[in-house]
């Protein structure tokens, strides 16, 4: 769940999380990254899926870890995995587990 507010200018959105957040993470400068490195950026910033399970958190009624890079992309602000799936580059912006 989020909200949007003041869209017509620099404007900030605020979500809303179910679960706990361990680490959470805004990069003061955007980094460019193409579509072939977001697998090992991800790699390297996120924790292991196989042993670090327990500092991720569930969503709720999921049952699922998430590990979570945000991009800029030409596309909007989406998470690592749609970025591969639509094939688009970006700026990160951040990530959190």
């Amino acid at each position: 769940n989020f909200e949007l507010f003041d869209p017509h200018r620099v404007g900030k959105i605020t979500v809303e999380l179910q679960g706990r957040v361990n680490d959470c993470q805004a990069l003061t400068y955007r980094q460019d990254i193409k579509v072939k490195d977001i697998e090992k950026y991800t790699t390297f910033k996120l924790p292991t899926r196989q042993v670090c399970s327990f500092i991720a958190y569930y969503i709720e009624g999921a049952g699922r870890l998430v590990w979570l890079c945000v991009i800029s992309t030409p596309d909007g602000i989406l998470d690592h995995g749609e970025a591969i799936r639509r094939n688009v580059s970006g700026q990160i912006l951040g990530y959190f587990h």
